[in-house]
């Protein structure tokens, strides 16, 4: 006989939760309203607590990149556990339980449709299907270092693991070009682990801050798309390699939590990166702050 699937979860919210809708490029985010959702076994519901404009997030918005409308734009956030379908294991095998402040990987976008309007993190709340990467983060840290780990963070700790498969990075030195928050993190991860880095950035805003994130700095010959490092063994074994970032593993996700949240993690001033919070209705305005280069990460904060 076989056995029977675990029935749905029904979750009622009370008040509503709410969610900017992104209806397509050069038309204003609209709001809507969901009363309630279903989740099904292994699926979870988290409660944002801030979220981060991320470059991908204005790529879309402008048109940029493509994308299905509408949906919720947002893949950087920090949440806690609101509702469960079921048992649903974090990251490291443990089942979550409710309340729990956590992070999640980013999913690829999708459209808005029937019981799945909560796809994005600006919104109150966030609909995790079954097989996401979950990873608690802890009480200790500010919700402006945490919500950008599941996006740049987890990213650069990709990057490093590639790098890491072909050298030790104790014995490098390192070469970073790109714009925006990307150099700064990546500067600082693998100060950390060992190597000597060196930012070559067009950017202003990057090359003002390098040495604070453990970077000297030297002129950029020519601009560089995206974020790469230059690895130069300082023995030579192998010779020097490019590494870009890849496609982020689960592992990645976590790599970034326990780094953020690692106490040599605090000398960085990774706090000063992002704005104060914006609320939620104003996220058109938010969007374009972010356009304007103002902050390497404008944050919206559903309660603020």
């Amino acid at each position: 006989m076989a056995m029977a699937s675990p029935a749905p979860t029904d979750v009622l919210l009370r008040p509503a939760a709410i969610a900017r809708a992104w209806m397509g490029p050069g038309r204003p985010q609209e709001t809507i309203a969901v009363p309630g959702v279903v989740l099904g076994p292994g699926e979870a519901l988290l409660r944002v607590d801030l979220a981060t404009i991320a470059e991908d997030d204005l790529a879309v918005a402008d048109g940029d990149e493509e994308c299905p409308a509408p949906t919720v734009l947002g893949r950087e956030f920090v949440g806690r556990v609101a509702a469960l379908g079921g048992r649903v294991d974090a990251a490291d095998g443990t089942a979550l339980e409710l309340g729990e402040r956590v992070v999640c990987a980013p999913r690829p976008r999708e459209r808005i449709a029937a019981h799945r309007e909560l796809v994005g993190g600006f919104a109150t709340h966030v609909h995790v299907p079954a097989g996401t990467p979950i990873v608690r983060v802890g009480e200790v840290l500010p919700a402006c270092i945490l919500a950008p780990v599941p996006g740049v963070v987890s990213r650069v700790a990709g990057l490093l693991r590639e790098a890491e498969q072909r050298v030790d990075l104790e014995d490098v030195d390192l070469t970073v070009t790109g714009a925006g928050i990307d150099p700064l993190v990546l500067a600082a991860m693998a100060t950390e682990r060992g190597a000597a880095v060196t930012i070559a950035s067009a950017d202003p805003r990057v090359r003002s801050r390098a040495h604070r994130f453990g970077a000297a700095v030297i002129a950029e010959r020519a601009a560089v798309r995206g974020l790469r490092a230059t690895v130069r063994p300082r023995h030579d074994v192998g010779g020097a390699f490019t590494v870009v970032a890849p496609d982020c593993a689960p592992a990645d996700l976590a790599t970034a939590v326990a780094f953020m949240r690692s106490l040599g993690t605090r000398r960085y001033p990774f706090a000063d990166l992002v704005s104060a919070p914006l609320p939620l209705d104003r996220l058109d305005e938010a969007i374009g702050l972010a356009r304007s280069g103002a902050f390497l990460r404008v944050a919206i904060a559903p309660g603020a």
